[in-house]
């Protein structure tokens, strides 16, 4: 029997073999938490049985799909939006491979190294209400930070989240990640980073039972080792993402705890003026299970000023804060925590100083 194995490596709309010739969706999400159901649509140029294997971001198979003999012409694979045990998938963006059988030939399309373009002329606006709008050039995965200029980052908005294609609109209070500081008042700036997901990606949406953290560890699944001389970071004259072949539960930004533990317990700390304090820094333990190998760089700011930076640190982190050079009353502390991989944990509180 003859095998031909088609990878999909190019920016392609569409892909034909001599079986089989994949069309594009109509749309790349939707919601199986809400009963939907997703089409995955093909010609057929002859009889043939196809097999749709389902994958998660991090090549790990949970579903496979198999049709019965379809005639030649236009067909489709359904896809409920469960794995193989019947789970409604969290929200993510899944990957497809397609098999094409018939009687004396075999195609498989596999487009799932495809994708991790760095998408550019994001066209990144500020609505009057906070809002952040972006246009996408093809389904991305989408990271959204805030912070304020030449100082700390207050806020991850979207932390690698994946998007449909075309205009979206990012909704943001405009405030920081602990819901203390209104930054429209400060000299802030919004960035906006995103690539390509692989072609005929799938992305589910509207899952609030389960996140992709909790399903990969429950599966006991494992996350893909690529070896760097088999990194792409130029295909077609167009860069390739580097966070494109992260593994999705440790490409994100760490969650950070920030404590102040003997000051009076109130619900702002007091500070004495000329007394040193001390300031820890921790992670949340879920992701410093992630990070325990990783260093860190962690900077310290007052006011959303630089401070104080700790080089080449692990978790926890302390720091000796003399608030001597403050003035009486309210202030912001604020720590950033950043990896030598691009993530950043960030935390802010409020004290006071007599």
């Amino acid at each position: 029997m003859k095998i031909i194995i088609i990878t999909v490596l190019m920016t392609l709309n569409i892909l034909a073999g001599e079986i089989i010739e994949m069309l594009p969706y109509k749309h790349h999400e939707f919601s199986p938490i809400l009963k939907q159901h997703f089409q995955i649509p093909f010609t057929l140029k002859k009889e043939a049985k196809v097999t749709v294997e389902i994958y998660t971001p991090d090549n790990t198979l949970i579903r496979t799909l198999q049709s019965r003999s379809l005639k030649e012409g236009e067909q489709s694979v359904v896809w409920d939006g469960k794995d193989s045990h019947g789970t409604i998938v969290p929200n993510e963006a899944y990957n497809i491979m397609v098999i094409a059988q018939s009687t004396d030939q075999k195609e498989v399309i596999d487009p799932r190294m495809s994708g991790g373009e760095i998408i550019k002329n994001l066209q990144t606006k500020l609505t009057k209400q906070g809002s952040i709008v972006y246009h996408l050039s093809a389904p991305s995965r989408v990271l959204v930070r805030a912070g304020i200029e030449n100082g700390p980052m207050l806020r991850v908005i979207s932390n690698w989240i994946p998007k449909n294609s075309g205009k979206v609109l990012q909704r943001w209070n405009m405030r920081d990640v602990d819901n203390m500081v209104d930054i429209s008042h400060l000299k802030f700036s919004v960035s906006v980073t995103a690539f390509a997901l692989p072609k005929y990606t799938i992305i589910t949406t509207n899952n609030k039972k389960l996140n992709y953290f909790e399903y990969f560890t429950q599966n006991g699944f494992t996350c893909p080792t690529i070896d760097q001389e088999e990194q792409l970071l130029i295909r077609d004259d167009k860069g390739i993402s580097k966070h494109f072949y992260s593994c999705r539960i440790q490409d994100r930004d760490p969650r950070v705890n920030l404590e102040i533990p003997n000051a009076p317990k109130k619900e702002v700390p007091i500070l004495q003026n000329g007394k040193q304090t001390l300031i820890k820094v921790t992670m949340h333990p879920e992701d410093e299970a992630i990070f325990e190998k990783a260093k860190y760089e962690v900077s310290f700011f007052i006011d959303f000023k630089f401070s104080s930076e700790e080089e080449l640190g692990y978790m926890p982190i302390s720091w000796n804060f003399n608030p001597n050079a403050l003035k009486k009353g309210e202030h912001v502390l604020s720590v950033n925590i950043s990896t030598f991989q691009g993530q950043v944990g960030v935390r802010s509180l409020k004290f006071l100083v007599e």
